[in-house]
């Protein structure tokens, strides 16, 4: 007959090892995501005067509100109720993307001697920065746009002297409410309102010359 101890430690390892099995089933598995680059074309050159082709302009990641600051596609159902898709996330968060995007629509523009990021390390003479306070899906009325407002900062990179600000606002409409489509949508205003910032350096005829 088995001893009494060895009987009693057998039924507890048998037990622990039921609890372990139980507690492995019910952890959550991990999330599986998808990846979205942002959609864009190529801009066609902006005219622009002939002193921007001496300058170098560097593109700042824009400030953002944490969810906004985040990969997350984010979207407005109704109200001020900020959520995000799930399972799907860009390839890079919200402000950098804008930022990496804006700077692609001034090389098309071909404005500048070179447009460069805040993470190079190339002394600029202009620099444009600012706010991202809006890069989602809204429902309006039930039916989906995408938001893009981008408050924009231009400064002497040399001196810091603010040179301009500007707020610019780009809405699409989703042809749909499947991811692919609200990326799609996303695309297109994010071209939109590039083309507005180009447009509007170009208009610009301050100069700015480097000590």
């Amino acid at each position: 007959m088995m001893p009494t101890v060895v009987r009693r430690l057998l039924q507890a390892s048998v037990v622990g090892l039921a609890a372990l099995s139980t507690a492995c089933s019910v952890l959550p598995q991990a999330e599986s995501l998808t990846y979205y680059q942002l959609p864009a074309v190529a801009l066609t050159a902006q005219q622009a005067p002939a002193s921007h082709k001496n300058l170098i302009i560097q593109m700042n990641r824009p400030h953002a509100e944490r969810l906004l600051a985040s990969s997350r596609i984010t979207v407005l159902p109704q109200g001020n109720e900020l959520s995000a898709y799930k399972g799907v996330r860009w390839s890079d968060d919200a402000p950098a993307l804008l930022r990496n995007r804006l700077a692609d629509a001034l090389r098309d523009a071909a404005q500048f001697r070179a447009v460069v990021l805040d993470s190079e390390s190339v002394i600029a003479d202009w620099e444009l920065g600012g706010s991202l306070s809006a890069f989602q899906v809204e429902y309006v009325q039930g039916t989906p746009r995408v938001q893009i407002q981008f408050d924009a900062l231009l400064r002497d990179q040399a001196s810091g002297q603010l040179i301009q600000t500007r707020r610019f606002v780009a809405q699409q409409a989703v042809d749909g409410t499947a991811v692919p489509q609200v990326v799609e949508a996303f695309g297109l205003a994010t071209d939109a309102l590039s083309l507005q910032v180009t447009q509007w350096l170009g208009s610009l005829t301050v100069v700015t010359t480097t000590p």
